[in-house]
């Protein structure tokens, strides 16, 4: 209950000293309202952190969402995804991308080749090339690409590794002019060896000039399958020498 006191000529409003200890309950309960938020973990502070915690988590899920549309859309043009023939689209369609035609690898002609192509060849290195090019110098130039084994030191093995990059050019075959030249010219090619340039030239001197093949094939100590490996590299013109 208010009470109006009088002191000193003046009055004054006053309370009773159940009023004042309700008084005092309502502001300790006001008082603690305000500590419940310090007391449960929930500061003032943090709130603009919970209130961007919306907005942060959608930037996200937009940047994942970008990264993977880039993903999936380079996914779409590749040739790769494809396993099956029936999957293929049209060779037409935008989404077909085909392959570039592989390169085919330059075959290596055994008549014109330098060192430096031989070495690239697989086992085939400096001292091999140069017997290479020594042996073809013998031989006039290769008209098949089996010669090769003939050379010293290079197994079948290799031969076998390297021949799909052989190629020959039996036009730059340099022959012989076998009634023209002398007995050491014939002597000296890899095929015939001196008995037999002897033999044939003193056929040559006792018949006269060979005609064709037929003739030299009369030469009895000439040996038939050495005959046949020399033909493409002899010429039985009488005029001139090749």
């Amino acid at each position: 209950m208010i009470k109006w006191r009088r002191k000193g000529g003046k009055q004054h409003i006053g309370l009773s000293r159940k009023n004042q200890r309700g008084l005092i309950m309502i502001l300790l309960g006001v008082g603690l309202y305000g500590l419940i938020p310090l007391i449960l973990g929930t500061n003032s502070k943090n709130e603009p952190f919970l209130n961007n915690y919306k907005p942060l988590s959608i930037n996200y899920i937009e940047i994942e969402s970008q990264q993977n549309s880039k993903v999936n859309n380079r996914w779409a043009v590749s040739p790769y995804k494809y396993r099956n023939d029936s999957d293929k689209p049209p060779k037409n369609s935008k989404a077909f991308i085909s392959r570039p035609p592989s390169k085919t690898s330059q075959k290596t002609d055994l008549n014109r080749a330098d060192s430096q192509n031989l070495v690239k060849l697989p086992g085939i290195g400096p001292v091999l090339s140069a017997r290479i090019i020594k042996y073809r110098n013998k031989l006039g130039g290769f008209y098949s690409r089996e010669q090769l084994k003939e050379v010293y030191g290079i197994p079948d093995s290799t031969y076998e590794k390297i021949k799909a990059q052989l190629e020959v050019q039996p036009t730059s075959i340099k022959k012989i002019c076998l009634n023209l030249v002398d007995e050491k010219t014939i002597a000296t090619h890899p095929y015939v060896g001196w008995n037999d340039a002897k033999t044939i030239i003193r056929y040559r001197q006792a018949n006269g000039y060979f005609k064709n093949a037929e003739d030299l094939a009369s030469v009895w100590a000439m040996d038939k399958k050495n005959l046949e490996r020399l033909l493409p590299y002899l010429s039985f013109d009488t005029t001139h020498k090749l």
